[in-house]
């Protein structure tokens, strides 16, 4: 068990975009009993497409060639030898029994509509909201939508719907 998830606490609510949707779909799978929703924004439950264009980036960011100025190539390179290394989830979907959220931008060209209309029908609790006029950052492009969503979501675990 991750670091992170043994320092959790025993039962909570998890949310992540794009990356961070990655990860939350792991935990969520590795750790079934302890996730009481699930919120899930611009991510893809199948294993990355293009190994071999991970590859060329990888490369391009160890020679210095292409830029990770925000997390650093060090940071940068774990993030995507991770991202890039996961498993196909697509079967496992039907496993994750907490209610789960997923907030889609219809305009988002990194991870479009079609992983998530996929989750929607195989997780069996699940909610698919479509914001248009959103890409791939629903909570910084539609806040005001998004944060609705959200709320009505998080209502719906706290009273146990």
């Amino acid at each position: 068990m991750s670091p992170s998830l043994v320092q959790s606490p025993p039962r909570f609510v998890l949310a992540g975009t794009s990356y961070g949707g990655s990860l939350a779909l792991e935990v969520a799978l590795a750790a079934p009993d302890r996730v009481l929703g699930l919120w899930l924004m611009g991510c893809n439950p199948e294993a990355p497409r293009d190994p071999e264009g991970a590859d060329r980036l990888r490369q391009r960011v160890q020679a210095g060639e292409f830029s990770a100025r925000r997390l650093g190539a060090e940071t940068f390179l774990r993030q995507h030898a991770t991202l890039f290394g996961r498993p196909d989830r697509r079967g496992d979907l039907a496993r994750i029994e907490c209610p789960t959220l997923l907030t889609w931008g219809r305009e988002d060209a990194f991870s479009d509509v079609g992983p998530a209309s996929l989750m929607a029908s195989r997780i069996p609790d699940a909610d698919l909201v479509v914001l248009d006029a959103c890409s791939h950052l629903p909570t910084l492009e539609q806040p005001a939508a998004t944060t609705k969503v959200a709320r009505a979501w998080l209502e719906r675990i706290e009273a146990g719907v």
